[in-house]
């Protein structure tokens, strides 16, 4: 397979509407599989498609818990697998480090934790990962994965900021936060963006496709898509937990 297939298995911001979970993506290369993000929800629905022995590793974008709610829940999978001889390595966790208190709190002898480096670029299930730093309220890394011609960008959560612009340039699918919708009360919009914004980066980086992620659970969903839309040329969607994204 020459492709990635993405499953989006969250993209609530903060917390979930009912049935749903928060950020957390499932990418396979057809030579391994990554998890990108693991929030509120999405233990359960992971379990839907793979297991834990099967993923190359998990990438925390930054350590706020609608992020990582549920890696502990992971980890306990982590734990069994390792120990009935389904795993033979330890949950490989590429994470910010700070804040560090946090992430203190997922050591432990089912993990091998590696503090992401936005100077490197590393090498996950034969794709090549790079992070850039984007604006939030606490250490936060955009994450561009290439798998042979094939690019997907995720923004995290992030204010507007041209690093993002330069990592999403000519991706194939754009997963971009849009947390900030009028008439919502969800955020107050600290490190965050609204549609228009994401639509904006998507358009001066020249994406192919367009997902909004990160939504407010009180959003006009399909206002926040046609504002997209207004500044976007492009395919603008709303995510989907029943699709395949395919690139």
């Amino acid at each position: 397979m020459d492709a990635m297939d993405i499953k989006i298995l969250g993209y609530w911001g903060g917390y979930p509407s009912a049935g749903g979970a928060t950020a957390g993506y499932l990418i396979d290369t057809g030579e391994g599989q990554i998890l990108l993000d693991c929030g509120s929800g999405v233990m359960s629905r992971l379990a839907q498609y793979t297991s834990v022995d099967r993923l190359d590793g998990v990438i925390l974008s930054h350590l706020h818990y609608d992020h990582m709610a549920d890696i502990g829940i992971l980890q306990y999978a982590a734990v069994n697998a390792i120990r009935n001889g389904r795993m033979k390595k330890k949950l490989f966790l590429y994470a910010p480090d700070e804040p560090a208190n946090i992430l203190n709190t997922l050591h432990g002898d089912h993990t091998e934790i590696r503090r992401i480096d936005p100077s490197r670029v590393i090498r996950l299930a034969g794709a090549d990962i790079e992070f850039v730093s984007v604006s939030h309220t606490v250490p936060c890394y955009a994450v561009k994965v290439t798998y042979r011609d094939k690019v997907l960008v995720y923004s995290g959560d992030t204010s507007y900021c041209d690093a993002l612009v330069e990592l999403a340039r000519g991706a194939d699918i754009f997963l971009c936060e849009a947390t900030i919708c009028e008439g919502s009360v969800h955020t107050t919009g600290a490190g965050h963006m609204n549609a228009s914004q994401a639509g904006m980066i998507a358009d001066q980086a020249n994406v192919k496709r367009l997902v909004l992620v990160h939504l407010p659970g009180d959003g006009d969903l399909e206002y926040m898509r046609q504002s997209a839309s207004e500044i976007f040329s492009g395919p603008v969607e709303l995510p989907d937990t029943s699709v395949l994204y395919s690139i």
